[in-house]
């Protein structure tokens, strides 16, 4: 695993919804995956991850109002020198 980070993707869609006895209502779907990924990885390559997470979303939820994505990459430090976890 030399080189490789591990990353966590956390996708969110939430919408208002119409339901008959409710003043108000919210759905929300959620993907949470995690990853081993190249330490030599672009924004691009993060791009294109988050896009197929989001096509994947949005074929159980088609229309949502907010559609956000959160990338966690973890790291500590030890003696001066940042160590990626995974």
């Amino acid at each position: 695993m030399e080189g490789q980070i591990k990353v966590d993707f956390e996708i969110n869609a939430v919408g208002e919804e119409t339901i008959n006895g409710y003043e108000s209502s919210f759905k929300k779907f959620e993907i949470a995956r995690t990853k081993s990924l190249s330490k030599e990885l672009t924004l691009g390559d993060f791009e294109e991850i988050i896009n197929e997470l989001f096509a994947e979303i949005q074929s159980s939820y088609d229309q949502p109002e907010h559609l956000t994505a959160k990338i966690v990459i973890r790291v500590k430090k030890e003696k001066n020198k940042i160590i990626y976890l995974g």
